[in-house]
Formats: C-alpha cells, sequence, structure tokens
C-alpha cells in the first residue's frame, strides 16, 4: 500500500508504521503490561512522579509550558492501548517525506553508526530509528527532561538498546565528526540562536554527513526572518523564536557549512507546504551534506563555534 497526497508519494509509510509495530505490550521485555500502561498513564497525567527539580529552571514565570507539564508527543498504539500526542502522527510522514522525496538513502540509514535525533520529545521519531536503522547508536536529546525520562523508560521496556536519551540542549553538543545523519524535525524555530545551532550540530557531524531538517516556515520568496519572540502566541507563553523563509533556511545553510542543500515542501524547490498536506500549512523541509572543509565566517559570532 502507498499513500498519495497531492501528488506526493509516501511510499515509505508502510515500512515505518511496520516499525512501530514492534512497540506493542506483547513484546514488552522486563515490566508487566499493566504496569507499562499504569506508568504511561502516570506521565500523561502527571501523577507520582516530580520532575520540577529535574527542568533546568528556577522560576515558573517565563517558561515553556512543557517544563512545567507533561505533554505526550506523537500517537501510538500500544497493543493493548493507545496513546493520542500533540503532534499526531507526525513523526510518520516527516521520516517517509524524507525518504520519499528528498535524498535519505535508505542504506545510508541502514549502515550509518550513530545518527542524533534533536528534540526527540517522547520518541516518535527515536523510536521508528531504532528499529530501521538497528546497527546504529541513536543519541536522541531533548533539553526537556521528563521527555528522555520517558524515552528511556520506553527503550528499556522493549529492551531497545541502540537508543541513548539525554537531557541536553542542542547548544550543549560538544562531540566532533562523529554522526552519519542528524534529525532537526520541528526544532530550528524553537532556539534562540540557530546559526550557533546549526554550527554545533555541523561539528558534530562526520564530513559528508547527512542533515534532515522541518521547520515552521514563513510563506515568502524573499530571504526574510520573522520574528515571533517567545513572550505571547496564541494569548499565552510560548516558546518560538525566529521563523525562516524556504531562501533564508537555505542562505543559512549555506553560510552554517552545509552543501547540496535541497529546500523546499517535497515536490517543489523553495516551497512551504499547504493547507491539505498532512503536516499541515506553512513547512519545509531541507536536506543537506556537511562541508568538512567549511570554515564559517567569525564576524559577530557571540560564541567560538570553530
Amino acid at each position: 500500500m502507498t499513500y498519495t497526497v497531492e501528488n506526493i508519494n509516501f511510499k515509505s509509510v508502510p515500512e515505518i508504521k511496520k516499525c512501530l509495530s514492534y512497540f506493542k505490550t506483547e513484546n514488552l521485555y522486563n515490566v508487566e503490561a499493566s504496569d507499562f500502561e499504569r506508568f504511561i498513564d502516570d506521565l500523561i497525567n502527571n501523577k507520582s512522579i516530580d520532575f520540577g527539580k529535574k527542568e533546568k529552571f528556577d522560576s515558573q514565570i517565563n517558561q515553556n509550558l512543557h517544563m512545567l507539564d507533561f505533554y505526550w508527543g506523537h500517537d501510538h498504539d500500544f497493543g493493548s492501548f493507545s496513546v493520542n500526542g500533540l503532534m499526531g502522527t507526525r513523526h510518520i510522514w516527516l521520516l517517509s517525506r524524507f525518504l520519499d522525496s528528498f535524498y535519505l538513502d535508505k542504506r545510508k540509514l541502514i549502515n550509518s553508526n550513530d545518527i542524533l535525533d534533536v528534540g526527540c520529545w517522547t520518541g516518535g521519531v527515536s523510536l521508528v530509528l531504532s528499529q530501521l536503522a538497528n546497527k546504529a547508536n541513536i543519541t536522541s536529546i531533548d533539553e526537556i527532561y521528563k521527555y528522555t525520562y520517558a524515552l528511556d523508560f520506553l527503550a528499556n521496556s522493549f529492551n531497545v538498546k541502540n537508543i541513548k536519551a539525554d537531557n541536553t540542549s542542542l547548544y550543549d553538543i560538544r562531540v566532533r565528526d562523529k554522526f552519519d545523519i542528524v534529525f532537526l524535525l520541528g526544532v530550528l524555530y524553537h532556539i534562540s540562536d540557530p546559526i550557533i545551532g546549526l554550527r554545533r550540530i555541523f561539528n558534530s557531524m562526520k564530513p559528508g554527513g547527512v542533515l534532515c531538517l522541518e521547520s515552521m516556515s514563513v510563506n515568502s520568496s524573499k530571504r526574510i526572518w520573522e520574528y515571533e519572540g517567545p513572550s505571547v502566541r496564541n494569548g499565552i507563553f510560548g516558546w518560538n523564536w525566529f521563523i525562516p523563509s524556504p531562501k533564508a533556511l537555505e542562505q543559512v545553510l549555506y553560510d552554517t557549512g552545509f552543501v547540496d542543500v535541497k529546500v523546499g515542501n517535497g515536490l517543489q524547490d523553495l516551497k512551504v507546504t499547504n493547507d491539505i498536506d498532512p503536516l499541515g500549512p506553512n513547512r519545509v523541509f531541507a536536506f543537506a551534506l556537511k562541508d568538512g572543509n567549511h570554515q564559517i565566517c567569525k564576524a559577530g559570532l557571540s560564541v567560538d563555534i570553530t
């Protein structure tokens, strides 16, 4: 079976769903199904577990709401029960878009040694990668402790040994030339310093390594970044900073050291998605390779990221 939406062929969707089908309660390794479900329910309903001291904030004023409460990331059918996440099935469509519409070679995934999933949330993408690229070490990072805690619980419950959930910021990535593939999905517009963040990721990748990026985008043909700011979003405190147009995203990727950059919606270059896309409107994808010889322009940089 293939899935087609507005001429976009999501032929990888069945295989991605097959990867997720492993994560059924019948395959639990070291926990009873009833205890597993109870633990997930406690997480979702913010019961029993006090994450306050683990999250990195001194006051609840002006905090990302995810720092304060637990929100499950993606829809998942665990067999004996299901959970609904704020992002629904986005993880499925996102991975399929890179496999089917861009240049992500499945052989590259299978033969990778190290993959980084930035902003992993409760692990929708990481769980798929653990099965699709089962020879690779998956490093899944999120600045919110409770989400890496949840992903670690899932990995242990299903005896998945190739996921390492790490509560850290992308700004704190210090490894060099390690990752074959980096997924930066739904993250770029949430960070205050996108150039610094992208260069940290660049440094962590092997020369020729692959970056798969997805972002909210401004529907403009100009090279602009829209500043939304984290102060107010729909009447409440938000956490968006700068939102790029496709051309701006293309330029910043070249400037931070990537080559063979492809930006678009999967059908058209330098275009955003529309209302009937499974991912909704005003999203953009980018696929790029690391140029191992690139030296970033240091003018105006706030920190040394060379």
